[in-house]
């Protein structure tokens, strides 16, 4: 199937979804997104500021801390090496870390590097450090004194439990086995290789001239919080990773099928490979990647939270589609972002027969295009290319609450397809004042036009 139009009714209807919802949310003070096809970004956008006090927008460009997604540069990494046939993912870590041990924690001594990069190692997640609100990362010598201390909390393999500092133990390996420091070797064998231009495990200065300002969580009667920027020392495999939405599109089809240019294909399928499965408090768990389901179709990517900023991706490796959303706001829902957007990329690949290309279906329609409101909701009237529609562009998905109208006569609309607890089956109409639409109304309910907002 070709997905070219579908998705870019989905991209019609969610850019302006995400635009209602960084103008009413404060939780988003701005964000960026990123969709992409095979090997084209076919969308790329930002919303709202990327620093409120300056003013400054947010756009495609713009840097986040993207924490937690720097794992999946990790698993790359690591599988490099795998493939360069210079590490062995079930050899214990000691082989290659001499120091990964401890005469208080026997546990240790059987730790694997497939355990480590599956969450499967039984050691603890942040160790002792509160570095998630003192913003005092830990050096290398730290994070050994507390290996030789006893580390895990559970036996290797017993069940998963998320472990930063499993990745962190993680570049230290990269580190040992391609003998160069693990910034350097995944600059050199990731980001360089796939021409990403502001992506980095440390803070270089073209990412910092480009990175957004993190806030704190919203609190009533309280202005969102600035937080610092900060460099993420031993643990900049498990979380020092920033990035835009532009370079993690190209990341993301290194993951698709015939795409070489970081792993062979046999490797990445190794990557999503269910090793954890889901359970009632967790996602399921490949190598790096977490995976879930949106209306079925299964789903792989990895979410990232670190002071100031939530993000998340996900990728379809059959179809070949990946979105990302960047936001810079500790309490963004970010994960809810992605989701929906699939959930509306889903329902217009299910529905792209009823959006087939047709003759105009008025010549006046466009000029009723925009937001509409009463007391009940606002509804956002669209054009998708000849067919008309409109959504509820609240927090929920779009494409649950869409409707598809039908061209009948004059100013007048069929709602053919949508909810049937609403108007579906009857008649949305224009009604107009000097030619110009003035308000919709939508079975019995009037809705007045809200003024663009400059």
């Amino acid at each position: 199937m070709d997905f070219t139009r579908p998705l870019q009714h989905a991209i019609a209807v969610v850019d302006r979804w995400l635009e209602y919802n960084v103008a009413t949310d404060p939780r988003l003070p701005g964000l960026s997104v990123g969709i992409i096809h095979h090997d084209r970004i076919l969308f790329s956008k930002g919303y709202g500021y990327a620093d409120l006090e300056r003013h400054v927008r947010a756009n495609a460009t713009t840097c986040y801390r993207i924490a937690s997604f720097s794992k999946i540069f990790t698993t790359v990494a690591l599988l490099q090496l795998v493939e360069q046939g210079k590490l062995d993912l079930d050899t214990p870590v000691q082989h290659y870390l001499p120091w990964f041990a401890s005469p208080a924690d026997p546990h240790l001594d059987s730790i694997t590097c497939r355990q480590l990069v599956t969450h499967t190692a039984g050691l603890d997640r942040d160790g002792e450090r509160a570095q998630w609100l003192d913003f005092q990362f830990p050096v290398l010598e730290q994070i050994q004194a507390h290996i030789v201390e006893g580390a895990t909390v559970y036996a290797p393999a017993d069940r998963w439990k998320y472990s930063n500092y499993g990745f962190t133990i993680l570049g230290e390996v990269i580190h040992q086995v391609s003998g160069m420091p693990y910034e350097e070797y995944v600059t050199r064998n990731v980001v360089e290789r796939l021409g990403l231009e502001l992506t980095g495990p440390t803070l270089t200065e073209p990412i910092r001239a480009h990175l957004a300002t993190g806030y704190s969580r919203s609190f009533p009667h309280q202005a969102k919080e600035p937080f610092p920027h900060i460099e993420t020392n031993a643990m900049a495999s498990a979380t020092g990773f920033s990035s835009n939405v532009v370079d993690l599109c190209r990341f993301m089809a290194a993951q698709f099928p015939g795409n070489t240019q970081l792993l062979q294909d046999k490797t990445k399928e190794a990557m999503r490979t269910i090793h954890s499965p889901k359970t009632d408090t967790s996602s399921a768990w490949g190598l790096g990647l977490s995976s879930w389901e949106v209306d079925e179709r299964r789903l792989y990517g990895h979410s990232g939270g670190f002071p100031g900023f939530i993000s998340r991706f996900g990728f379809d490796p059959e179809r070949e589609i990946g979105v990302v959303v960047l936001v810079n706001a500790i309490d963004a829902p970010s994960s809810a972002l992605v989701d929906n957007i699939w959930k509306c990329i889903h329902y217009f690949v299910k529905h792209a027969d009823d959006f087939a290309l047709e003759a105009p279906v008025s010549e006046n329609f466009a000029s009723g295009v925009g937001l509409y409101r009463n007391i009940w909701d606002d509804i956002e009237l669209i054009a998708l290319d000849n067919q008309p529609a409109f959504y509820s562009p609240g927090p929920e998905a779009p494409s649950e609450s869409l409707y598809q109208l039908r061209y009948e006569k004059d100013d007048h609309y069929r709602m053919v397809a949508g909810s049937g607890s609403g108007h579906v089956g009857e008649i949305l109409r224009f009604v107009r004042e000097n030619g110009a639409v003035k308000k919709i109304v939508v079975g019995s309910d009037p809705f007045e036009r809200v003024a663009a907002q400059a």
